[in-house]
Formats: structure tokens, C-alpha cells, sequence
């Protein structure tokens, strides 16, 4: 990453902090992380401000040692100002020192286009063009600012157009690299949501992943009778000794990790004209947190048991939970699980994560009547897809690998 938005500070200036405390929270790509203090004293000459976005290892604040002064005069803080009004063509940094220790610092660089870094982030979020802005800085550099009345310049544009008037927004480029202008409609507007953060992240991932990679799907019906006679006996012993509930999607974590193996070119990944398959399975769990989507990583999930899978899982949720979920946790995986069975949802396709080569989509667990020996029963049957990069599997190595976690799923007793 080379941003970071600010979200608050949990503590105040002036207050006494102890090394490993809770400091401040950030917002990376993926979550909402809380940070540590790296050292014991007194916060002081705090600049960032809720919502700015800061270059990482920029300055932010100092721990000093008690009765120290700050090494920045009260009236030169920038925490007079907002990252947004501060900006300028290179950023000053600062390094460990007698005067205090700094919480990070950072070098800023210079581009064809006169922009500050917090406008270029600014005007990719909300789709602006930053060569139609003029801006208002020395020799006409932009600033955040000046994207922000361009955009609202352009809203206004929409919101007071006539009837039947339509405005074009930033424009789109399609796989083809043809410039695609789309029509918004003339309708009346109820808020306005900037992409940034987590959902910035997937936007730009999902849209990659679905403009290079060609995905083919297949699906098939699992009849869980036996898995749920498995876990009404064991489930209870193993919850015991955890204290910890064992869910059906760490049994398909698990499942899914021993199986794959068995089928490598699914957990792959297509990277310079070669397709390196993967020995760990490095298991991504999908995870709506708050309006976000994020993945956890079980890692080597391959080598763990079903009881080392549920502490980690659990582990790994309560860690996003407490925003404590650190982004090497998040990233890293070389295949996905994305499951909406909780939501009620019977079927769905879910998009690749890049760069892995498929991702398991898992639906609702519906009692279904099924033909039995010439019989009609109701069995609880879930219906699973599997969406693969068709550059690297084809529909056969796709149909295998549901094959086996069918067979596996309704015979756990050959695994467990």
C-alpha cells in the first residue's frame, strides 16, 4: 500500500501512552487496523485528522519522554491543517532523535502532471479526470480541493439538468482499451458514496479479474446427510475441548483443504507466461465485516486439523472483528471460499480472486426431495459452484475437483 486513510486517534494530545497501547486506527486497503504506540511517554504534535489520506511513513505525531518539548513549535504543526491543505510537491521527513520519536515519516515525489499525491488519490476515488481540472495552486498545480469542486461542479450539472438532459461520467475502459463514455440517468440523487478504502480495493480487483480472466462455472448438488450425523456426534466433544462452535464452513475448510491437493492446477496461479502450482493451499474465507468484504487467510491449511482450523478461523475473525487483523492476514491466498448459505442465498457465482486460478462459491443447506434407491426422500442438499480461470483449467479438471469434494462431503468418514 502507499496510503493509508486516518480514522481517529485513541488517545489525546498531551496524554500519557505506554509502548503496545492501542494509539490510533487506520484504514488500509482492506480493514480498519488498530495501531500501536511504538514507545512509552506523552503523545504530542499530532497531525493527522479523521478522513485525511496519509502517504505511509509519513509524520503523524511524537512520543516524547516526559517534561520534553516538542520538536515541531506550535505554530509550524502541521496539525493545524488537514493532510489536505498541507500538500506540497515533496513531503519533509523526519527520522528518529533526541527531540522525540517520531510514529512515521515519509518522501513525497514530483510527476508530469502538477498534482499533489492526495489529489491524484482523491480523483481516482471518485472517476475525475485531473487533466480537465485547472488548478489553483503556483503554476497551476491541483489540490485536493480543486477535484472536489470539479466533482461537485459536475453533480450539479446532473442534479439541474432539464428532463431528458443526461451527463456522461468519467469514462470507462472497457478490456479493449475502447474509451466508453456512460450515461447516468436523470433522477434525483439520494447520497453520494465515495469508493475508497475495502471497497475502492475489490472494485479495482474484481474488475481485473473479471476483464482478463475468462471464468467458466459448474455446479453440483452435495447431499450433507452424513457430514451433519458426523457433527452431531463429534461436534459436541470437539466444542468441548475448544470451547469454540464448529460450524459447517470450518468442516468445508477443512474439507476443501485436504482435497485440493489432489487437484493442483486449482490452486495455482497464471503469472509470466507460466503456471506455478502452489504446494501450500493458503485458504481465503470471505467475510462481509460491517459493509465490507474481506479475506481472512488460513495458511497451510493443508497441514492443519479440524481442530486447529477452527481455532484458527475463529482467530482470524475475532482479529477483524477488534480490527486487529493485521494485512498480511488478509492477503496471500491461492484459493477462496465465499459463502452465502447464511444469507438464504440457493445458488451464486463468485468472481476469482486474482491472482488465484478459482474460488468456491457455497449456498444454503435446502431439505430437497432426491430419488433414493427408487424412493423419493427429503435430504439436505447444498449446491456448490466452482468458478475457474478457463487461461489455466478447463471444464474437466473443474468437474474432478467438484467430484471429489462430493464424494468427500458425503463419505467424511474416509477424512475425519
Amino acid at each position: 500500500m502507499e496510503t493509508g486513510t486516518f480514522v481517529e486517534w485513541l488517545k489525546k494530545e498531551g496524554q500519557e501512552v505506554k509502548k503496545g497501547e492501542a494509539l490510533f486506527v487506520i484504514m488500509t486497503d482492506k480493514a480498519a487496523i488498530e495501531c500501536e504506540s511504538p514507545a512509552s511517554g506523552v503523545l504530542a504534535g499530532v497531525s493527522a485528522r479523521p478522513d485525511d489520506v496519509i502517504p505511509v511513513t509519513n509524520v503523524i505525531g511524537y512520543i516524547l519522554s516526559p517534561g520534553e518539548a516538542s520538536p515541531i513549535p506550535a505554530a509550524d504543526r502541521p496539525s493545524l491543517l488537514p493532510v489536505a491543505s498541507q500538500e506540497a510537491s515533496q513531503t519533509v521527513t523526519a527520522s528518529p532523535s533526541k527531540t522525540g520519536i517520531p510514529i512515521s515519516a515519509a518522501e513525497g515525489s514530483e510527476q508530469l502532471l502538477r498534482a499533489t499525491p492526495l489529489a491524484r488519490q482523491v480523483a481516482r476515488e471518485l472517476g475525475v479526470e485531473l487533466s480537465a481540472i485547472k488548478g489553483s495552486g503556483p503554476r497551476g498545480r491541483i489540490y485536493k480541493s480543486d477535484v472536489l469542486a470539479a466533482r461537485e461542479k459536475a453533480a450539479k450539472s446532473i442534479t439541474q439538468a432539464p428532463p431528458g438532459f443526461t451527463q456522461s461520467v468519467a469514462p470507462a475502459h472497457p478490456a479493449g482499451g475502447t474509451e466508453l463514455a456512460i450515461q447516468l440517468p436523470n433522477a434525483a440523487i439520494r447520497e453520494r458514496v465515495p469508493v475508497k478504502g475495502a471497497r475502492a480495493v475489490i472494485a479495482r480487483r474484481m474488475a481485473y479479474s473479471a476483464a482478463t480472466a475468462p471464468h467458466i462455472y459448474l455446479g453440483i448438488n452435495v447431499d450433507m446427510t452424513e457430514v451433519i450425523r458426523w457433527r452431531q456426534k463429534a461436534g459436541p466433544k470437539i466444542e468441548e475441548r475448544l470451547n469454540l462452535r464448529l460450524s459447517y464452513t470450518a468442516i468445508l475448510a477443512y474439507v476443501v483443504a485436504h482435497v485440493l491437493p489432489g487437484h493442483p492446477y486449482l490452486n495455482s496461479s497464471l503469472a509470466d507466461n507460466e503456471i506455478i502450482l502452489w504446494e501450500d493451499v493458503h485458504l481465503g474465507i470471505a467475510t462481509a465485516l460491517g459493509e465490507d468484504l474481506i479475506v481472512p487467510v488460513i495458511r497451510q491449511a493443508q497441514n492443519l486439523t479440524l481442530e486447529d482450523t477452527v481455532k484458527e478461523m475463529n482467530r482470524l475473525l475475532e482479529a477483524a472483528r477488534a480490527q486487529k487483523l493485521l494485512p498480511a492476514e488478509m492477503s496471500g491466498s491461492t484459493f477462496t471460499i465465499s459463502n452465502l448459505g447464511m444469507y438464504g442465498v440457493e445458488d451464486f457465482t463468485a468472481i476469482i480472486n486474482p491472482p488465484e486460478a478459482a474460488i468456491l462459491s457455497v449456498a444454503k443447506m435446502v431439505d430437497t426431495a432426491v430419488a433414493v434407491d427408487g424412493e423419493l426422500v427429503i435430504r439436505p442438499i447444498i449446491h456448490f459452484t466452482v468458478g475457474a480461470d478457463h487461461r489455466i483449467n478447463d471444464g474437466v479438471r473443474a468437474a474432478r475437483f467438484l467430484d471429489d469434494l462430493k464424494e468427500t462431503l458425503e463419505n467424511p468418514y474416509l477424512l475425519f
